[in-house]
């Protein structure tokens, strides 16, 4: 049985963009601890309040793990549960020690997405925006050099802004020459433009073209919350767990402007992979754009009628796949609720939500089903 992981990441030593392109690292301010608490553990939740109604993200987060962050920063030891997760290991960024690790588990191929490389970039946003895209550039090179020679099995992801979409085409195509076939793109408007925007076409057709598989990734969308639920009175509590409800509403806005945009109508090779975003939303969401497409049902303040020649649904079969993560998802009952193969196996290795032996746990949280359910889960389905 195949097993394809279509999520997990690099984990960069701390230093890698000061050595990867020192000049750039110099015009960027040096992040605070907060600033790198908040990109790594609350920050797309955070960006769509403005700063004078954001709580204070560190007193979101548990003292121990703040305190552990800081004496990592400053030198001393490592958290324990990110030494558990595998973070600090050869295996978090290096190729041959990470081949070794997923022979043992029997791991076919990985997508490696981006951990502290993505920092930079979110930085600059803040900071610089006109450093932004070469921030990522930066990245991509630094991933695609790391994997050279593997990319057989380890596929790292090119991260691009749709902000450029000339730029962000080059990377794509650079990328793939390089054996990359995966690109992360926020799950959110770009420069104000929606991502079924006519601009954005070419980008699409390429990815299409050179079989470039979309990422929507968690911290590559912002909860979609109106500023004023961070403003409770100071309820730090209720504020977060609005915030997190409110994520998973990040990847039915993208799949659904993909779909009712006709993106994936005009593009029916192009597959997107939704990561790290949950699974317990996709039965409502089928069921629900399947409805919206109804034209004989009376639908609240949609006057036009639904024209694509696919139901909603049909188009998230042929084209959608939504990963699974650890500390997030349980596979039943989720699973035996929506079609076949939409759902798929990730680990999220080495992050503390996901787990080194997914594989295990998920293989038995499969007990019971079909083979062929099985099958599809861990692997056939992603590789088709």
């Amino acid at each position: 049985m195949r097993i394809i992981d279509v999520d997990s990441h690099f984990n960069e030593p701390a230093d890698w963009f000061a050595k990867a392109n020192p000049t750039l690292a110099a015009k960027l301010p040096k992040m605070t601890v907060a600033e790198q608490l908040i990109d790594i553990i609350v920050g797309d939740l955070f960006s769509s309040v403005p700063p004078a109604l954001r709580p204070n993200p560190l007193k979101l987060i548990p003292p121990f793990i703040v305190d552990a962050y800081e004496k990592s920063l400053a030198g001393g030891e490592p958290p324990q549960i990110a030494v558990d997760a595998g973070a600090f290991s050869p295996e978090a960024w290096q190729p041959e020690p990470r081949i070794a690790w997923m022979d043992k588990r029997g791991i076919e191929k990985q997508i490696l997405l981006p951990s502290n490389g993505y920092h930079p970039y979110r930085h600059a946003m803040r900071n610089d925006p006109s450093l932004a895209l070469a921030t990522l550039d930066t990245y991509n090179q630094w991933a695609l050099e790391q994997m050279h020679g593997y990319t057989d099995r380890l596929i790292p992801a090119v991260v691009v802004d749709l902000m450029d979409v000339e730029w962000s085409i080059a990377q794509v195509v650079c990328g793939r020459q390089k054996g990359s076939r995966a690109v992360f793109v926020k799950a959110d408007p770009h420069g104000g433009k929606a991502l079924n925007h006519p601009d954005f076409e070419p980008f699409w057709a390429t990815c299409e073209e050179l079989g470039v598989a979309i990422l929507f990734h968690v911290g590559g969308g912002r909860a979609a919350m109106h500023p004023g639920w961070a403003n409770n009175g100071g309820d730090l509590s209720a504020f977060y767990t609005l915030a997190s409800l409110s994520r998973r509403l990040v990847p039915q806005l993208a799949v659904g402007a993909m779909i009712f945009g006709g993106v994936l109508e005009r593009y029916p090779g192009l597959a997107i992979i939704v990561q790290e975003l949950g699974i317990d939303w996709v039965p409502d969401f089928l069921e629900t754009i399947d409805r919206e497409a109804d034209n004989s049902r009376p639908r609240m303040l949609n006057f036009a009628p639904y024209a694509l020649p696919l139901k909603p649904s049909e188009y998230v079969q042929r084209q959608v796949r939504v990963s699974v993560v650890h500390q997030q998802d349980v596979l039943r009952p989720t699973i035996e609720r929506v079609p076949e193969g939409i759902i798929v196996f990730s680990s999220d290795f080495p992050h503390v939500e996901g787990h080194q032996e997914a594989v295990a746990l998920y293989d038995a949280q499969l007990d019971g089903l079909g083979q062929s359910a099985r099958e599809a889960f861990f692997g056939r389905s992603a590789a088709e």
